[in-house]
């Protein structure tokens, strides 16, 4: 990437001319040269991310990245020709998550789609509050959420809204429960209401719901965290056992939140059955689907949400497994119309009575158009490419997850019901009957292990991944990697060589942690290799100085 703007075509605003002509640096000349220059940096930054020994991130620390990036916000502006160096240090700094070796979060990369979708709103600056100044955007977000609200099987009457993110949909989704099934709360609060409602998730489940039971003065003690089986699931007899002791508590059973595809290990809990449950005691059913609603468009693998229509409202993120760009969040209803009819408060300066303005079943204002961004792409690869994608995704977690089960040095931790795969590095050394003997000890040294690899993989940049703790079935597990493969980039020479990566950065990680050896470059290729202090004192130049937990000469 260039490093100055001496390329750069000529804008017409400089900070002189900003200065004196601020309205007229705002015409389409301008959007011209901006988009001009920015499409060669977003190009470049894409084509980079493909080619070989390309790095994920070039990980600076915050005191380190203070020193590289211009933070500073002066009384003049620096025009647009001060504008681009920037540009380029921000896309230098970066995670490129367009490179296949970023396998972090429960997102990738977005697609050409999805940029130029983001370009639209942009430009259009709409809001999407009232039908009346973004029609065409409104229409949209309207057939995206009926088609995918009856791809789930809601019914004829099934809709939805945008959320911004899967938490405020879930978050939107609690509160429209509350004003829908107790509607004097929304008017009277809980001063007179004389009622300890309970909220059931899944322990496995997104912290959002504790957070929304806080925020809506639910309080987080009322929020009931079911247990899981060995899979990740939740267990239907400790639900009905839960909710049948807050009856003899005289409490009131209020939200039953599922979960279609878990955080962590990307588990689906047993949806049918808790929708039979919610049925028989009269309990709003909301599945969180952020993750795993999208199979719906996977022919293989849609049979993990069954169930899904039994739902009263459902959150799915196509920002996820579906590469819209960040962020496209729908939650979605049997009923549409129940969001206005729960959220409402009028605003007669802003809402006229037109169905159409659907900021009114919100309880919030301004809302961005996140919906053209799915309803393009959806044009653009309809059902079956989506699918493609989905399937695609699989087929590379299925080849991880044997490589990972085949190496006597890995351990996975279940099969991964998506795209999740979790799993150990377990270092020659580590004696397999501590395990047994002493747990705690065992746990301890074997999450130190994970995390000193993972530090040393963020720093070095090659790849990106994450690790998660996790209460399993009654048991809570040493840290583990938690690597998602999501990108359509991805192929089974990325996974050969994530795999060696974790076993290079692994060789003697144990005498390390326990100071009896330091890292040294061997040349192999740039790795670190660990070696014993006796034969480390013997290669002179060659010995590594540990800062951070990485490599500095």
């Amino acid at each position: 990437m260039q490093e100055n703007s001496a390329n750069f075509p000529r804008v017409c605003c400089t900070s002189q001319e900003l200065h004196e002509k601020p309205i007229l640096c705002q015409d389409a000349t301008e959007l011209d040269a901006l988009v001009s220059t920015m499409k060669d940096l977003m190009v470049e930054h894409v084509d980079n991310s493909r080619k070989p020994g390309a790095l994920v991130v070039d990980y600076k620390s915050p005191e380190e990245l203070k020193k590289l990036v211009d933070l500073e916000l002066s009384e003049e502006g620096i025009g647009i020709d001060g504008l681009m160096p920037l540009l380029q240090t921000v896309l230098r700094y970066s995670v490129n998550t367009w490179n296949p070796r970023f396998m972090d979060k429960l997102y990738a990369g977005t697609n050409p789609v999805g940029v130029i979708s983001e370009m639209l709103i942009a430009l259009l600056n709409a809001n999407s509050h009232v039908y009346h100044v973004s029609p065409v955007l409104t229409l949209m977000e309207y057939a995206v959420s009926a088609r995918l609200a009856k791809m789930l099987g809601l019914g004829e009457n099934s809709g939805g809204i945008t959320c911004a993110g899967g938490s405020f949909s879930n978050q939107l989704a609690m509160i429209t429960a509350r004003n829908h099934m107790f509607p004097e709360i929304k008017a009277q609060g809980y001063n007179q209401f004389g009622k300890k409602l309970i909220v059931y998730t899944s322990s496995a489940g997104h912290y959002s719901i504790v957070k929304t039971a806080m925020a809506l003065g639910l309080g987080s003690d009322n929020v009931v965290k079911v247990p899981c089986d060995d899979e990740g699931r939740m267990r239907i007899d400790d639900l009905v056992r839960l909710i049948n002791r807050s009856i003899s508590l005289e409490e009131t059973p209020f939200f039953i939140n599922a979960t279609a595809g878990t955080t962590v290990l990307g588990a689906f809990d047993p949806l049918r059955s808790i929708g039979e449950i919610a049925k028989r005691y009269n309990i709003w059913y909301h599945i969180d689907g952020s993750w795993g609603g999208s199979l719906i468009f996977s022919e293989n693998k849609k049979h993990l949400v069954d169930g899904s229509e039994m739902a009263d409202t459902f959150t799915l993120n196509p920002h996820k497994m579906l590469g819209a760009p960040q962020q496209c969040s729908f939650l979605l209803a049997r009923d549409h119309r129940i969001f206005a009819r729960s959220n409402s408060l009028g605003a007669g300066y802003l809402f006229h009575g037109n169905e159409y303005d659907l900021g009114n079943g919100t309880v919030g204002c301004g809302r961005r158009s996140d919906s053209v961004k799915f309803f393009l792409g959806w044009k653009v690869f309809g059902i079956r490419g989506y699918g493609a994608r989905i399937e695609h995704a699989l087929k590379m977690a299925k080849y991880l997850a044997k490589l990972v089960s085949n190496h006597p040095r890995f351990q996975l931790i279940i099969e991964p019901p998506s795209l999740q795969i979790c799993f150990w590095y377990i270092p020659e050394g580590l004696p397999a009957e501590l395990e047994k003997r002493d747990y705690n000890q065992y746990k301890t040294k074997l999450s130190e292990i994970t995390k000193e690899i993972h530090r040393r993989i963020v720093q070095r940049g090659k790849f990106l991944f994450d690790y998660a703790p996790l209460t399993l079935g009654r048991l809570e597990l040493p840290l583990f990697f938690r690597v998602v493969v999501n990108a359509p980039s991805v192929n089974e020479a990325h996974l050969d060589e994530l795999v060696e990566e974790i076993e290079s950065m692994g060789s003697g990680i144990l005498e390390w942690l326990e100071g009896e050896a330091v890292i040294v470059d061997d040349n192999r290729n740039g790795k670190p290799v660990i070696a014993n202090i006796d034969r480390a004192s013997s290669v002179n130049n060659n010995i590594c100085v540990v800062r951070d937990g990485f490599i500095d000469k």
